[in-house]
């Protein structure tokens, strides 16, 4: 059999790969002018193939933001899960977020920064964000028994947003090491929070 014959890929591994892609293609280009075609040539892939996979480029960018985003909010449950007082696990969290950042930087970008003239993607965006928010009022929920869930709405939205803020500034600036930028977050957000555990 000739070593070079490539292996072919089940349709899962095949989707990662095109997502893969597309992260890096956006990440570097920005939604507006990423081309399909730039993506299905950094994927190994033919044009129709990227199109039996994802019917438009929206339909990608939302794959790939909810693969991030979903990612993201499996670990924090992981950390829900694990033993700690709050603010052990809220450092854990806000930790687990900017290591994310740190070795995923292109992931972050494309998770981060909202289409500016698409209107579609933009709604995408602003979905897939909408549930990253939710996901992390239900983690808040565990540590703040008996608050109204607008009450965790608006607490997760406000950490989300911030941690979002730090991270993109980070990307620009990223001489400040990962604990130095953590311990910023804590900080500045743990007092309050902390009178919200009790």
């Amino acid at each position: 059999m000739n070593a070079r014959v490539r292996k072919r890929l089940s349709a899962e591994q095949r989707r990662a790969q095109i997502i893969e892609a597309a992260v890096a293609a956006f990440a570097r280009d920005g939604y507006d002018a990423t081309r399909m075609d730039d993506i299905a040539v950094r994927a190994g892939i033919t044009k129709p193939v990227l199109y039996d996979h994802f019917s438009s480029k929206q339909a990608l960018f939302l794959a790939v933001l909810q693969t991030i985003r979903d990612g993201l909010i499996a670990r924090g449950k992981a950390i829900v899960r694990d033993d700690g007082d709050p603010q052990q696990k809220f450092h854990r969290a806000v930790d687990a977020f900017l290591e994310f950042v740190e070795q995923a930087p292109d992931a972050a970008r494309v998770l981060l920064t909202v289409p500016a003239t698409d209107p579609v993607a933009a709604k995408v965006s602003r979905k897939v964000q909408a549930g990253a928010s939710a996901g992390i009022a239900a983690l808040l929920a565990e540590s703040m028994p008996g608050r109204t869930p607008w009450h965790l709405q608006a607490t997760a939205a406000f950490l989300k947003e911030g941690l979002h803020a730090v991270a993109v500034w980070w990307l620009d600036h990223p001489g400040p090491s990962r604990k130095e930028i953590v311990d910023i977050v804590l900080d500045v957000a743990w007092p309050g929070l902390r009178r919200q555990t009790r």
